[in-house]
């Protein structure tokens, strides 16, 4: 068992566990330079899933995220990303096997928006299943100037949406309110956070003039299937991947 049975009942109550240096620096130095080629790749190669957007702090159109990144022409990293020990968190989590449902990357750039408060069921989940929890793979330093997560810290939720679909919880940025209830998550490469798909969390602007990246893989139980498929089929008919000179505006994103 690779979680003491305090982490299990920790992430039952509050919806997230932080587990500080699951990935090695050689393993994350390998992930960074393989994000940079993702970044530096044209749209679609591959098949990745490219997002632009308009800055709304600095008017330029940056990336924002890629999804659609551990197909098989990437078998390598996703089993560097992806180790027996991971596979057993989420298990242990679970109670069951995980799936793999979705997987992004976020481009957190200078001038990037904020990330409402929201919880992810709420990005059109409900469609293919009831729960999730996400591996969050901090892969740059993640501090407050430069866009850190904050996430719900009591456990003061409901394992349902609190909001309508693609709806946020709150349009206020970091720090929430009340402020107690919230904790700065200040991230080291190679940390790992496990969250379910209701905790609230977001992240405001990056105004700094450092990016950080993360890593965010999705996976729901294997007894409601393999659903990842069908996910971005239907995410691509309806809010299709896109090139830089045709940035979205900044208000229009999805999780």
């Amino acid at each position: 068992m690779f979680l003491s049975e305090k982490q299990t009942k920790e992430f039952e109550n509050r919806g997230f566990i932080v587990l500080k240096g699951f990935f090695n620096k050689a393993a994350m130095n390998k992930v960074s330079a393989w994000l940079d080629e993702l970044r530096d790749k044209d749209p679609g190669e591959n098949q990745e899933a490219k997002y632009y957007e308009k800055s709304t702090i600095t008017g330029e159109n940056i990336l924002v995220r890629i999804e659609n990144v551990l197909g098989g022409h990437n078998r390598e990293i996703a089993k560097l990303l992806l180790p027996p020990k991971a596979i057993e968190c989420l298990t242990q989590l679970f109670g069951e096997p995980p799936v793999l449902f979705k997987e992004k990357i976020n481009y957190k750039l200078p001038g990037c928006r904020p990330d409402k408060l929201h919880q992810d069921q709420a990005a059109g989940w409900n469609a293919y299943g009831d729960f999730y929890i996400t591996m969050g793979i901090a892969v740059d330093e993640n501090r407050m100037e430069n866009a850190a997560l904050s996430f719900l810290k009591s456990g003061n939720y409901e394992k349902r949406l609190m909001s309508g679909e693609w709806c946020c919880l709150s349009e206020a940025d970091p720090p929430y309110q009340p402020e107690d209830d919230y904790v700065l998550l200040e991230a080291d490469p190679g940390d790992v956070i496990f969250f379910d798909s209701y905790v609230p969390h977001g992240s405001p602007a990056n105004t700094s003039d450092r990016g950080r990246r993360n890593i965010f893989l999705t996976f729901n139980k294997l007894s409601d299937g393999d659903m990842r498929a069908k996910y971005y089929q239907d995410k691509w008919a309806k809010y299709p991947p896109n090139e830089v000179k045709n940035a979205r505006p900044g208000g229009s994103y999805r999780v």
